[in-house]
């Protein structure tokens, strides 16, 4: 983001402070019935937030349920259940929700509570309905023992979509430990370790997998993109060429097999199974619609490329204009040399600000070869690089980022703000170098939280070294801060930057 969008959000902060949940909440309504459950969520937990009120928790709840996300609405819903014990409905929404996760001992356990509790009556015959279906599902003994199964592996999941990576890592230990061949969680395993940065850990738990199981398409998937992300291309060919001649029947394993071979650029492969899958009325998430967009656009099938963006817009308006080929029409060839230098640079710069400047412009780079780039990136030796190439791959390729990271936002948010400035290109990268190398020498006991605060400083100083001085207030101005907070944070800086 850059400074202009960061003083619009402060701004409008402070706009919407005064707002009730309830305009968040009917904001959220809206969507709903406009079936944009992403936005509604959104919607719906910021107006929780400012008022956590039983009936708009019961709707975020019933949103995330609506996303698949049954796990966390669950955790909603006992969240409303602690502080509003007679809310009985929320009883038989957990019931639904566990049955959608294939728990039925827990969807009987609060079927059951409703039927015990309720006074309303509500929903008395859908929940004995439930109880009759999971009775003509359940077979044998071990429904309690697989119901523990799939729900440590939704918590698992759960944690790797909120970024949360260590802890996903202990319950797939955990998981492991319990159910040697449950290869699920030792694929997940996999992919967690390599987003952590540790893609020989990655590759070895990959090749554990295929030892004990020969053939496992997610695991063959994962070696080749593991394989991928640190340059052993020779490996990656081979491979992907043994990986031509697999046809999986199940419609996950073809998506999986679909995207991977579009991320190592196979795209005449990948385009023939995620256009098959749509043939077969595939609704995927955003990330099938944009590979399927993309992999048309390079087998040259442009209506296809442009007619499934259309749904992407409709589905992500914030997404118009904004085609994964947009800028390679234009500038492909531009583009690609440019990627090429700046790589070229990075691997020749010695200092740790060079290298981390280096690292923030690769990632302006509008290609998706970017983000193989970043991954291999994360394995660079000094942890301030290596961190840096993790957020940037993470934000890229529309991941959680994980709490760990966080100052690695804020750092690249003040670099957006002065990037953005309207100042020659060299002004603006000695701005950069001074602010990178104070966070390069500080970022382990210095909080970047206030990015404005930071971009104003390294301005400033910068602008006094070289004598283009302008005054702190009107530095302030810019930013949008007090004279006192531009202050502070100068000083700062100067005793960081000596």
């Amino acid at each position: 983001m850059g400074k202009n969008q960061n003083m619009r959000e402060d701004k409008g902060q402070v706009i919407t402070f005064h707002q009730s949940g309830r305009f968040f909440y009917e904001k959220g309504m809206r969507a709903l019935r406009r079936h944009d459950v992403d936005e509604a969520i959104r919607y719906l937990q910021r107006a929780a937030e400012i008022e956590p009120e039983p009936f708009i928790l019961c709707e975020l709840a019933a949103a995330l349920a609506e996303a698949g996300s049954y796990h966390e609405s669950n955790q909603v819903l006992q969240d409303v259940l602690r502080a509003h014990p007679k809310m009985e409905e929320c009883y038989f929404y957990m019931a639904d929700n566990y049955a959608n996760l294939g728990l039925f001992y827990q969807a009987k356990k609060y079927a059951r509570q409703y039927l015990d509790v309720t006074k309303q009556e509500e929903y008395v015959e859908d929940a004995l309905e439930l109880l009759d279906i999971i009775a003509e599902e359940e077979s044998g003994d071990e429904i309690e023992g697989e119901d523990e199964l799939i729900l440590l592996q939704e918590r698992a999941n759960a944690h790797i979509r909120n970024g949360q990576l260590e802890e996903a890592v202990f319950i797939l230990h955990s998981i492991i430990k319990q159910y040697p061949e449950f290869w699920a969680a030792y694929n997940n395993l996999a992919i967690v370790r390599f987003q952590l940065g540790d893609v020989k850990d990655a590759l070895r738990i990959a090749e554990e997998v295929l030892e004990r199981n020969p053939g496992n398409l997610h695991a063959l998937c994962n070696s080749l993109i593991f394989l991928y992300s640190i340059g052993e291309i020779e490996q990656v060919n081979k491979l992907a060429a043994g990986l031509e001649h697999v046809y999986p029947m199940m419609v996950e394993q073809r998506f999986k097999l679909g995207t991977t071979l579009a991320t190592i650029g196979r795209y005449e492969d990948a385009y023939r199974w995620l256009k098959l899958l749509k043939r077969y009325g595939y609704e995927g998430d955003f990330s099938f619609y944009y590979w399927l967009a993309y992999t048309a656009y390079k087998t040259g099938d442009q209506a296809t490329a442009d007619k499934v963006w259309k749904q992407v817009v409709e589905m992500y308006p914030d997404r118009a204009g904004k085609e994964p080929w947009h800028l390679a029409e234009e500038h492909h060839e531009d583009a690609h040399l440019l990627l090429k230098h700046l790589e070229d640079a990075f691997e020749g710069e010695q200092s740790l600000e060079g290298k981390l400047m280096g690292l923030y412009f690769i990632n302006k780079v509008d290609l998706p070869e970017r983000i193989g780039l970043l991954f291999a990136y994360i394995q660079q030796e000094e942890p301030v690089l290596s961190q840096m190439a993790r957020y940037l791959f993470l934000e890229a390729s529309g991941k959680q980022v994980p709490k760990e990271l966080q100052e690695f936002r804020n750092c690249v948010e003040a670099a957006e703000a002065l990037y953005n400035r309207n100042e020659p290109d060299q002004f603006v990268e000695d701005c950069l170098w001074l602010l990178f190398k104070v966070f390069a020498d500080s970022y382990q006991h210095q909080s970047f939280k206030n990015a404005a605060g930071w971009a104003a400083a390294v301005e400033y100083i910068t602008r006094s070294t070289q004598k283009r001085n302008m005054t702190q207030a009107e530095i302030g101005h810019i930013y949008n801060i007090s004279i006192s907070t531009l202050r502070k944070y100068v000083q700062t800086v100067k005793q960081l930057g000596r």
